[in-house]
């Protein structure tokens, strides 16, 4: 097992070292590791030799600043500058929070922005407070949309949250592929082999071989046209209302580092108490749950989830066991610390 202080003291150096600020260093860090420490490895410290490419390239500007472009009672828009995703996120997600507690509702775009890392972990940020979360991005075109057989649309993640009292909250944080590009790349890390569906090749075709999504092949949306559709919404609400690029204008960080990607984000919060006075909302949702769980299970299935509810048994794991990595990920921070300059040995990393 990992020591997560041991991980975050190396990811914030990593990030340092190519220009990075030590604030927005120590936020990455924090925002990663919750999603390794979910067991959302895909969004996790495996990302940090992605961002540490861009960052030493240029393509990421450690000393850019947020502009705030528009600003009124229950909305704002952010120019991120190019700077890394994840700490314009953070800062729009409470900004969102502020609003939202203030006005009812808070809605924040982002535009000039970067990969934020899993939707899921703002959208928590937003419950923890009382409110109702969503949490969108767009991204570099690496799916095809129904009826295309080549990269066309991100996979545009999204994820909403609800405080749910006792069950801590209803978190739902999914792309719009059949998986995350990130179980993609693992797989082909770790030597794996992908089921039918997540993938196809440059030439259309299902296909079996991870290694695929480095010599034209693309991400299947789920459920066809309706993931596709989807993508389209995301697209709508954190690209075109933000401002930022759409589609084949996104530039591809993970393939070229030294474009900025304009990426575009949306964070939406909601105050059940101030639009409906004496509203419970996590009290609701222990009641909705509640009925979930007493329906009759399938066969075959020993527990009925909600949606986040293992992400939230492997966090509570995880902060009384250590932090366990998948292979990808170990290798992955180990060729950042050749490009950054900061020796990574696992061995030193343990807890």
């Amino acid at each position: 097992m990992f020591s997560e202080p041991k991980l975050k003291a190396y990811c914030e150096s990593a990030l340092t070292a190519v220009g990075a600020s030590k604030e927005e260093a120590k936020t990455v860090a924090d925002v990663l590791i919750n999603a390794d420490e979910r067991g959302v490895h895909s969004h996790g410290l495996v990302r940090v030799e992605g961002y540490v490419r861009c960052l030493k390239s240029g393509g990421v500007k450690g000393d850019a600043k947020h502009t705030l472009v528009s600003d009124g009672p229950s909305y704002a828009l952010i120019d991120a500058g190019g700077s890394l995703g994840i700490p314009v996120s953070v800062e729009a997600t409470k900004l969102a929070i502020c609003k939202a507690k203030e006005n009812g509702v808070g809605l924040v775009n982002v535009r000039g922005s970067h990969h934020h890392g899993a939707c899921g972990y703002y959208t928590i940020m937003m419950a923890q407070e009382g409110l109702i979360g969503l949490a969108m991005s767009t991204g570099d075109i690496i799916m095809a949309a129904a009826g295309t057989a080549e990269d066309s649309i991100g996979n545009n993640p999204f994820s909403y949250a609800v405080p749910a009292g006792v069950y801590g909250n209803i978190c739902y944080d999914i792309a719009m592929s059949t998986v995350a590009m990130g179980k993609v790349a693992m797989a082909a890390d770790e030597g794996r082999s992908i089921p039918l569906g997540w993938m196809l090749d440059k030439d259309g075709n299902p296909t079996t071989d991870p290694n695929v999504y480095k010599t034209g092949g693309t991400m299947v949306p789920f459920g066809g046209y309706k993931g596709s559709g989807l993508a389209m919404m995301v697209e709508s609400l954190a690209g075109i209302l933000s401002g930022a690029a759409l589609l084949k204008d996104i530039h591809a960080w993970n393939t070229d580092p030294e474009g900025n990607g304009n990426v575009g984000h949306c964070f939406l919060a909601v105050n059940p108490a101030m639009i409906n006075p004496g509203f419970d909302v996590a009290k609701r949702a222990e009641e909705m749950i509640e009925q979930l769980k007493a329906h009759r299970k399938a066969p075959g299935v020993e527990k009925i989830y909600f949606p986040g509810e293992i992400e939230q048994e492997k966090l509570q794991k995880s902060k009384q066991n250590g932090l366990e990595l998948p292979p990808a990920t170990v290798h992955a921070l180990e060729r950042t610390a050749a490009m950054a300059g900061v020796p990574f040995r696992p061995e030193d990393m343990e807890g």
